[in-house]
């Protein structure tokens, strides 16, 4: 089973052309930490949900990369979160394998 980080050049890059969600498949699923996120690409737009563990509230990342803001739980984020919004991120990549996740691509997106 590959790794999701093995199936994508970078997990610093922003394709600004993709519009997508990335999640798992199934709500028993769970990173090697106990965490579970998904991550909804529109654009430059990033959205994390993130829960650390099951039980525990989601906490919502939205980054907008052509304006550069971050809001965390609709609220104005600061550098450290957006170095914890890209850490959950990377931990996600490098963790989760790729038959555990599903990516739903809108109808009509331009990747469909």
């Amino acid at each position: 089973m590959p790794k999701l980080v093995s199936a994508i050049d970078s997990t610093m890059h922003f394709d600004k052309a993709f519009i997508g969600t990335i999640a798992f498949k199934s709500e028993d699923i769970e990173l090697p930490n106990g965490s579970t996120m998904a991550l909804g690409i529109d654009c430059g737009r990033w959205v994390l949900i993130y829960q650390k563990e099951k039980g525990d509230q989601f906490v919502v990342f939205e980054y907008d990369s052509g304006n550069n803001t971050l809001l965390v739980d609709k609220k104005a984020g600061g550098k450290n979160d957006f170095l914890r919004m890209k850490e959950h991120i990377n931990y996600f990549f490098t963790h989760a394998y790729t038959d555990d996740l599903v990516t739903i691509i809108p109808s009509g997106g331009e990747n469909a």
